[in-house]
């Protein structure tokens, strides 16, 4: 045999046997890849349901946090409203007892001022009268 034939023969030999393999190969790829797409579609007809129940209850949860937020901070805000009146009720009360002695005070005073004011006029009017009188 000559060395061109040799060559032929394991080129041929080459040939041939890459031929196999590559078919083999495609065979190996086109096989995994049914199985794959079969697993994805199987996977998500179960994965589908759960991550559905599991969505569905993350939003309840969310829903009931919200809710109690709500209504914590209704009942906050309600209480503090309360405290707010109660000061402002105590406020009223203690400014109204302050205006009541202030008005106790005044009356007093203008009662005392009257009395005297009225008494006095009276004085003078007869002495001024009587003085009047027994000048002329």
């Amino acid at each position: 045999m000559t060395n061109t034939q040799v060559i032929n023969e394991n080129f041929q030999s080459i040939k041939s046997e890459g031929g196999r393999r590559t078919q083999k190969i495609a065979d190996i790829l086109k096989a995994a890849f049914s199985e794959a797409v079969t697993e994805v579609k199987e996977g998500a007809t179960t994965v589908r349901p759960l991550a559905k129940d599991l969505a569905d209850h993350a939003a309840q949860v969310v829903k009931e946090r919200g809710q109690e937020a709500y209504v914590n901070a209704k009942q906050a805000a309600q209480e503090t409203a309360t405290d707010e009146q109660d000061i402002i009720e105590r406020f009223k009360l203690k400014l109204q007892a302050i205006v009541n002695a202030i008005k106790a005070t005044l009356f007093s005073r203008v009662e005392q001022t009257e009395a005297v004011t009225l008494i006095e006029p009276e004085t003078e009017d007869q002495s001024v009268v009587t003085v009047d009188s027994s000048a002329a």
